[in-house]
C-alpha cells in the first residue's frame, strides 16, 4: 500500500510568520487598540514555541501555526471582546495596572496580554524549565512590562497588591479563586479562562461567553470574573 508523503514541517520562522498573519487577520475584524508592537511580538513568541515547544512539552502541537494562533487569540479575548460583553474589564489593562498571571506555562495568557497592553505583569511559573523559557521570550519580545517569578504562587508573598489576577488552563477553579483572593486589592478582579463544562463550579462569578475558531470549528469558551469585595485577611499571612 502506498502512503501519501507527509508535508514537510515548517521551520520556526515560517511558523512565526504564519501565526502573525492569522492573528492580524483576526484583529482586522474586531475593534481593539493594542500596542503597536503586538504583531511583531506574537511572531517572536510563535518562533520560540516552534523551537522549544515539543522539547519542553510547552503546549500541544507547537509545530502547527493554527494551534499556536488559537492559543494566542483565546488569550487575547479579554481585550478584544465588544464593550457589550466586556464592560467589567474596561480599564483593567491600562497603564499603571498590576496584573498577576498564575501558572503561566507557555505564556498563555500572560505573555500575550503583556504584548498587547501597557499594564504591568507578573507571570508565575513554578516549573524551572518553563520559567526559563518565559524569561528568554520576554527578552526576545522586548517586553518591559513583564516579570517572571519561578516559584509557586503561595511562595511569592501575595499581599493584596494586584488589580487583576488571571489564569488559563489552571485546572481547579476553587484553588484559583482562593489564590487570587490573597493577591487582589480591594475591588480587584479575578479572571479565569474556562470551558462551558466548568460553569456549575462558577456560580458566584460573572460569566462572559465567547468562541474562538479552531481549525474548522468554533470552540465555545467562557471568562469567569469575580470581584474582590472585601479584604482577604489571609493576604497578610
Amino acid at each position: 500500500m502506498k502512503h501519501s508523503p507527509r508535508a514537510p514541517l515548517l521551520d520556526p520562522a515560517q511558523i512565526g510568520k504564519s501565526v502573525r498573519t492569522t492573528v492580524e487577520a483576526f484583529l482586522h475584524n474586531v475593534q481593539s487598540t493594542l500596542e503597536p508592537e503586538f504583531p511583531e511580538r506574537i511572531g517572536k513568541l510563535a518562533v520560540n514555541l516552534a523551537l522549544w515547544g515539543s522539547k519542553m512539552n510547552l503546549t500541544a502541537h507547537p509545530e502547527e501555526p493554527d494551534e499556536i494562533a488559537f492559543h494566542v487569540i483565546d488569550s487575547l479575548m479579554p481585550v478584544v471582546l465588544g464593550s457589550d460583553k466586556s464592560i467589567i474589564l474596561s480599564g483593567e489593562f491600562a497603564q499603571g495596572r498590576r496584573i498577576l498571571d498564575l501558572g503561566s506555562g507557555a505564556g498563555f495568557p500572560g505573555l500575550v496580554l503583556a504584548a498587547a497592553t501597557p499594564a504591568q505583569f507578573t507571570l508565575v511559573e513554578s516549573r524551572r524549565k518553563r520559567a526559563s523559557f518565559l524569561q528568554v521570550v520576554v527578552a526576545e519580545m522586548e517586553l518591559k512590562n513583564a516579570a517572571i517569578e519561578d516559584r509557586r504562587a503561595e511562595d511569592i508573598g501575595l499581599a493584596s497588591q494586584y488589580d487583576l489576577v488571571t489564569a488559563r488552563a489552571f485546572g481547579d477553579a476553587e484553588v484559583f479563586f482562593a489564590l487570587a483572593s490573597k493577591g487582589l486589592r480591594l475591588g480587584g478582579l479575578a479572571m479565569l479562562y474556562a470551558n462551558p463544562s466548568q460553569r456549575a463550579s462558577l456560580k458566584k462569578c460573572q460569566i462572559i461567553e465567547y468562541s474562538v475558531r479552531h481549525h474548522t470549528q468554533n470552540i465555545q469558551r467562557i471568562l469567569a470574573l469575580c470581584r474582590q469585595l472585601v479584604e482577604d485577611p489571609r493576604a497578610q499571612n
